[in-house]
């Protein structure tokens, strides 16, 4: 009786020993996805609300263009300023006389 319950405390033991290093984080367990997203910078963006595209990480630059609602804009470069802020770089398709043209520019996300 006693080589039973010795033989199934080391089952149990060995078991756990298998299986609690997996959750653990050298213990190979899988990121989540949304750490995955998070530093993934080239991925796509939808635009929420229509801004500017800017020449320069400047407000006083030139408009390249004025990017509308919806417009699928990839962030290319982050740029920190003291001075002015938090600036994207994007690249977005924009659409004149039926020709579609990828334009590449600044924009102000505000301070930090």
């Amino acid at each position: 009786m006693n080589f039973i319950s010795t033989f199934i405390v080391w089952t149990w033991l060995l078991g756990i020993a298998l299986v609690v290093p997996t959750a653990l984080p050298a213990g190979g367990a899988q990121k989540s996805t949304i750490v995955y997203r998070e530093t993934k910078i080239g991925s796509p963006l939808i635009a929420l609300k229509g801004f500017n595209l800017r020449s320069s990480v400047s407000d006083n630059s030139s408009i390249l263009t004025r990017v509308k609602i919806g417009t699928p804009v990839h962030v290319l470069q982050i740029w920190d300023s003291a001075e002015n802020g938090r600036w994207l770089l994007v690249n977005v398709l924009s659409q004149k006389y039926y020709q579609f043209f990828n334009k590449r520019g600044w924009v102000n996300i505000g301070k930090y």
